[in-house]
């Protein structure tokens, strides 16, 4: 099939590898895409804590890291503002934040 016939072009417009992602957290539950302007991974850092990087790949694929022991979050559509999923040790349920 002739490529400008096909109804979706596929393009890399980044490689979180480059950005310094950790390759196991690129998995169903760990990274989310809203929207076209957000990227939410769980990831470690470098000395084994727990952070939340986000990329805005409206702002030149900007990283923001933060360090929390989230096990999930997910970013607004058009604000930069995050829920977060976690647990509190001896309580049953998850909270939102």
């Amino acid at each position: 099939m002739d490529a400008a016939a096909m109804p979706i072009s596929l393009n890399t417009t980044i490689n979180l590898a480059d950005h310094g992602i950790n390759a196991q957290a690129f998995r169903f539950g760990n990274l989310t895409m809203e929207s076209d302007k957000w990227l939410s991974v769980k990831d470690a850092a470098a000395d084994g804590s727990s952070q939340v990087v986000v990329i805005d790949m409206h702002n030149g694929n900007a990283v923001n890291r933060r360090p929390m022991k989230a096990e999930a979050s997910l970013m607004s559509t058009a604000d930069n503002i995050m829920a977060l999923k976690g647990s509190t040790e001896g309580t049953p349920g998850h909270f939102v934040q």
